[in-house]
């Protein structure tokens, strides 16, 4: 069967009534152009998501999810992008004779770990897998855990996937590209001895392996990991993501732990929305994944030294992108599998059910191995603990700190205030805070206009050509990227869509901006001089930067004949001003 191209992908969408298939989800009521209803994806309980039959999207005013209909019934039904075009399609009536698995260079990579899944769990089930089944039972983990995972295990043979791989006309590059295959004098299997634990990408696609040998044995390691390949990278992925993902958004938290075993032991023992991360930091990817669940984020690593530095790094990443998270630190038991193990899942139910903040966690950090009774260790812990208050904006946190603080260490409230009112406060002279806010305003405004002609040009052909034949650049390199695809959607297909665009760029990097823009600016009235008001502002923050441009390369030149040439520009520069 035929795959479906981006233009039959855009007649579908153009098809479809986005108001009647999202009100199969979700109760929609009119109300002058739009529709409005409660949106699915954060705890609403007044209607803050407004559709657009004419412009084909929607959009919360509240959490900012925005798309058009695909994207709306893959974040509700959890399913890739190719599912949500035939759910829509078949919601629409429309009949596809298409084929619907993912199109990718990679697709024979994908089969490559599908089949290595069934080989592995056809050998645990065997003769061959005795005593690793019995190692996983021995864990307390239950049949229907071991296939829910698709848990296996990898023969003692040297070569037996590989060569099952090459009966079935598998090529010798794909599979060790895809890091299941190794080569030495001839080809031989990865994994050998151990049980396999299959990793998945946020779609559900096995993407890669983690192997555990199953009784103790010298100079080996407990755990070793499929390679980073073009469909696997640590950074981007998180263990049990696509499990988790829809009970995290029902109980509006999500748990992470540090190693898959955790994970899977959490899960089975009925705490489903639990991820863990691939023996690896947590990184600005994972940030992004778990942010756009809009839920609580509960940190959970092992109770040594290096999983408390593991909470302190994630936690200050998190509070970077505007997260608080909690944290659950155990008792005396390593992890979370060998709590449960010891205390069982009610007791670990609890400690889930009643974190600390990240602010108290930091304090319960700041207070180890100091001697609260003598004033050189108050004050070391009070100042720790005022310039971690420092970072936060809540009035109400730092008001009830600093009382506290007052009344457990007998300190006046004017003293404490009057040593965090200093923290981290350097001088600054008049003309240095003006340069800091000219600059934070000029930034301020080359966003504002850059995300304003973006919304202008996805509106209307007319502002693209506009765009093409004045400017042709924006000071931004981000948005001069997405300006290069809107123009390139118009040369390709003649017109401009918001919706269509929207599908065009799933696999843009800027996706997520472009949706921004579209909810910042979905009520801007388009306007014909505000749009060449906007190029002409531009093309002058531009004059002005190269001046700014010239004046610092002036200063840093030592050549007096360079220097010369530069002012003649300069002046050349100021005059077009």
């Amino acid at each position: 069967m035929a795959h479906l191209t981006n233009e039959e992908i855009n007649q579908i969408q153009k098809s479809a009534d986005i108001v009647n298939i999202i009100s199969s989800y979700v109760d929609l009521v009119k109300k002058g152009k739009n529709y409005f209803g409660i949106c699915p994806f954060h705890d609403d309980h007044t209607p803050s998501m407004s559709v657009s039959k004419e412009k084909g999207i929607y959009s919360c005013f509240t959490c900012h999810s925005t798309g058009n209909v695909f994207k709306f019934i893959q974040d509700y039904e959890n399913v890739s992008f190719l599912e949500a075009v035939k759910i829509v399609a078949e919601k629409s009536g429309i009949e596809l004779n298409v084929d619907f698995r993912e199109t990718s260079k990679y697709e024979s990579m994908y089969d490559a770990y599908d089949l290595a899944i069934k080989y592995y769990q056809n050998n645990l089930k065997s003769s061959l897998g005795h005593e690793a089944h019995k190692y996983l039972n021995d864990r307390g983990l239950s049949d229907e855990i071991i296939d829910e995972f698709e848990i296996g295990y990898a023969s003692k043979e040297i070569d037996t996937l590989t060569k099952l791989f090459l009966a079935k006309g598998y090529d010798e590059e794909t599979l060790i590209n895809s890091g299941l295959i190794n080569r030495g004098k001839s080809l031989y299997d990865l994994f050998r001895d151990r049980v396999t634990f299959p990793i998945h990408n946020p779609n559900g696609k096995a993407v890669a392996f983690s192997a555990r040998i199953y009784e103790k044995r010298d100079n080996e390691a407990k755990y070793i990991n499929t390679k980073e390949t073009p469909i696997f990278k640590k950074g981007e992925i998180l263990f049990n993501f696509h499990r988790a993902r829809n009970e995290a958004k029902k109980l509006k938290k999500i748990i992470l732990v540090e190693g898959q075993m955790d994970a899977i032991r959490v899960y089975a023992s009925g705490v489903k929305n639990v991820v863990a991360t691939m023996g690896t930091a947590l990184t600005d990817n994972h940030v992004n994944m778990l942010k756009r669940l809009n839920v609580d984020i509960v940190l959970c690593f092992d109770a040594d030294s290096a999983g408390e530095k593991a909470t302190v790094a994630a936690g200050e990443l998190l509070q970077k992108y505007g997260i608080n998270p909690l944290v659950v630190r155990l008792s005396q038991e390593k992890d979370p599998d060998e709590y449960i193990i010891k205390h069982g899942v009610e007791a670990y139910q609890n400690l889930i059910d009643h974190p600390l903040t990240y602010f108290e966690f930091k304090k319960s950090i700041f207070s180890k191995n100091k001697n609260l009774t003598k004033a050189e260790d108050i004050s070391k812990y009070i100042n720790s603990v005022l310039e971690e208050l420092k970072k936060s904006n809540d009035e109400i946190l730092i008001e009830s700190t600093i009382n506290g603080l007052s009344k457990e260490f007998n300190i006046s409230k004017s003293t404490l205030m009057k040593k965090f009112d200093s923290l981290d406060v350097k001088p600054i002279t008049t003309k240095q805070k003006e340069t800091v806010k000219l600059k934070k305003k000029r930034i301020s405004l080359e966003n504002d206009l850059c995300e304003k002609m973006i919304f202008y040009m996805i509106s209307d052909t007319k502002y693209i050509r506009l765009y093409q034949q004045e400017l042709s650049y924006l000071p931004i390199s981000k948005y001069e990227e997405i300006a290069a695809d809107i123009l390139a959607f118009y040369i390709k297909y003649n017109y401009i869509n918001m919706a269509d665009f929207i599908t065009e760029e799933r696999d843009s990097k800027y996706l997520n901006d472009i949706l921004e823009i579209l909810d910042d600016n979905i009520n801007l009235e388009l306007i014909d001089n505000d749009f060449v008001g906007f190029i002409e502002k531009i093309k002058e923050i531009h004059k002005k930067n190269k001046i700014d441009d010239e004046v610092t390369d002036i200063k840093k030149s030592t050549d007096i004949n360079e220097q010369l040439k530069m002012l003649n520009d300069l002046i050349k520069l100021k005059k077009d001003v």
